[in-house]
């Protein structure tokens, strides 16, 4: 997830970054292509040869950002469809120009100053077009709206010692697991291995409006905490700090499969003396000592 901007991304954030609203620079410069968008097309074949012509206007149609058109042609050609494989990908192709006009209205909302709600659509719909022509377009437009809109904590590109398969971690670059970027985290839960911890936090929480990030637990999980921890009273000093007594505290529900988390700051309990100004690092906290595999990746702060 790639999105990024870093407190040191949302990261994926953050969060989340790489990225250009690539269908946006295509348009202004001309150069909006079939080539850029086409997957790679099973043996088409038709009943008449009037459906490869309307298949390819329709094409055509699509690459102009007629998208009204380019739907009336695609429906058509399919009428002359003549195996399933040739009606599959001309749906695909519907798919995508549906997506492409919702991606188009985005661009032209994020334009507009309207950032944060452009991009909350666009993650919530992104999903159902990412395996059309239009997905990789629509998933460089969330990407470089992160880059505006979040503070990456991590985004687990980095390989270095701060997790250790000694307690259950380790990066990956499984393309099936990687939600932003090219690596993620994967994570064998136990009872030894209960915690993950991110020290590297912005100096001003105040800024943030809800922490983002993804978890996948392919064969279900358990209950957890996010936990941002907030030091002693300065009297005590960190050196003292021997546990969490101090933190704003959200208490989450297990799922299975991926999910994409987003939690509001202010649905973070507080507990005990604590402060969004003083802060110290953010924490996942699995309950119940149980054994499964999570996969972490794009932890970040939007603004």
């Amino acid at each position: 997830m790639s999105f990024r901007a870093t407190a040191s991304e949302l990261s994926q954030p953050s969060v989340f970054l790489p990225s250009l609203l690539l269908l946006g620079l295509l348009t202004l410069v001309g150069l909006g292509s079939t080539d850029l968008l086409a997957q790679d097309a099973p043996d088409l074949a038709w009943k008449k040869p009037e459906g490869a012509t309307l298949y390819q206007e329709a094409r055509s149609a699509f690459d102009e950002k007629k998208y009204a058109d380019a739907v009336k042609k695609f429906k058509d050609a399919r009428k002359q469809a003549k195996n399933r494989a040739t009606r599959m990908h001309i749906d695909n192709w519907l798919l995508a120009t549906e997506g492409a006009n919702e991606l188009n209205a985005l661009i032209q909302q994020a334009k507009a100053g309207k950032e944060s709600a452009a991009y909350r659509i666009g993650a919530k719909n992104y999903p159902r077009f990412a395996q059309s022509p239009i997905g990789p377009e629509y998933k460089k437009f969330l990407t470089e709206m992160e880059s505006k809109l979040f503070v990456v904590l991590d985004d687990f590109e980095r390989v270095s010692r701060r997790y250790s398969e000694k307690f259950g971690k380790k990066f990956i670059d499984d393309a099936e697991k990687v939600q932003q970027g090219k690596r993620a985290l994967e994570w064998k839960v136990s009872s030894q291995a209960s915690e993950l911890k991110i020290k590297t936090l912005p100096k001003n929480m105040d800024s943030f409006k809800s922490l983002v990030m993804y978890l996948d637990m392919p064969k279900g999980g358990a209950a957890y905490q996010l936990v941002f921890v907030v030091p002693g009273t300065s009297d005590e000093g960190l050196s003292k700090v021997t546990k969490v007594q101090n933190a704003y505290i959200a208490q989450m529900k297990s799922h299975r499969g991926l999910k994409r988390i987003e939690v509001p700051l202010k649905n973070f309990k507080g507990q005990g003396q604590v402060e969004w100004s003083r802060v110290k690092d953010f924490r996942i906290q699995f309950l119940g000592g149980k054994k499964f595999t999570a996969y972490v990746d794009f932890v970040a702060l939007q603004k």
